[in-house]
């Protein structure tokens, strides 16, 4: 089953199409920065004299600024290739086909999870390692080890939002319904935590990039962003655990 999802990611594109796609979404950030004062000197609207002095940033600063741009389009991306894998099929019938077959649902479900898994974390290694040589060569050095222990402590999040959102399309008929449900309860869970009290500020998943960026920026040792970021990584691998169940669950339910 496995080997069966992974030629549909080639045959589909996205084994292409998603690492291109975050790479993309990164490395504009040092490309941006770099830029920033040619753009703003050759702007309309400024008085003739106008000296424009912007310090220039650190290596490490503007490839943490890189996550945080990346996070709500990043998870966009990942519910755009995630909401159809089970929805998709049951509403074109595929998964009956399957099923027939001497397949449980059981396999058929850890299947897709563990593809998107793996394209998931290759997709951001990928972007993230081509973004950070980037950023080295625009703006000097970088600590690697920071860089790579920096991405390890974010991904979690993204693998949230593939659990989310495959846990959506084994509920859903239809990948518009799955890829919705998706996007509203990631804007909630990353966002609406950090109104409702520090305790559940520091579980949610909002906590995380800030110890990621922490880490890249070479602002804190490992301990210290390992402090930061342990409560949110807890509390993402238990919702990861929730509703990685919660859509096994719904899929054995399902009708189909």
């Amino acid at each position: 089953m496995i080997r069966k999802e992974f030629q549909e990611l080639m045959k589909t594109y996205k084994i292409l199409i998603v690492p291109i796609v975050f790479i993309a979404l990164m490395i504009t950030q040092p490309i941006t920065m770099k830029m920033l004062t040619d753009i703003l000197a050759n702007s309309t609207g400024l008085p003739k004299g106008t000296v424009i002095n912007i310090p220039t940033p650190s290596a490490p600063e503007v490839l943490s600024t890189a996550i945080s741009k990346f996070s709500s389009l990043g998870t966009f991306v990942l519910i755009l290739v995630v909401m159809g894998t089970i929805a998709g099929e049951k509403a074109s019938g595929v998964a009956s086909m399957v099923f027939v077959k001497p397949v449980s649902r059981a396999k058929y479900y850890l299947a897709k999870a563990i593809t998107y898994y793996t394209l998931t974390i290759g997709s951001m290694l990928i972007g993230m390692g081509i973004t950070a040589y980037y950023t080295e060569l625009l703006f000097g050095k970088l600590d690697w080890a920071h860089v790579w222990l920096g991405t390890f402590m974010y991904i979690p999040n993204l693998l949230l939002v593939v659990t989310t959102t495959l846990c959506a399309s084994s509920f859903f008929a239809n990948a518009v319904g799955a890829g919705g449900a998706s996007l509203v309860f990631n804007i909630v869970v990353f966002t609406v935590p950090q109104f409702l009290g520090k305790f559940l500020d520091m579980v949610s998943p909002g906590g995380l990039p800030n110890a990621a960026m922490m880490m890249i920026q070479e602002n804190s040792t490992l301990a210290e962003a390992a402090i930061t970021g342990l409560p949110g990584l807890a509390g993402v691998f238990a919702l990861n655990i929730v509703f990685f169940f919660m859509g096994w669950y719904f899929l054995e339910r399902s009708e189909i």
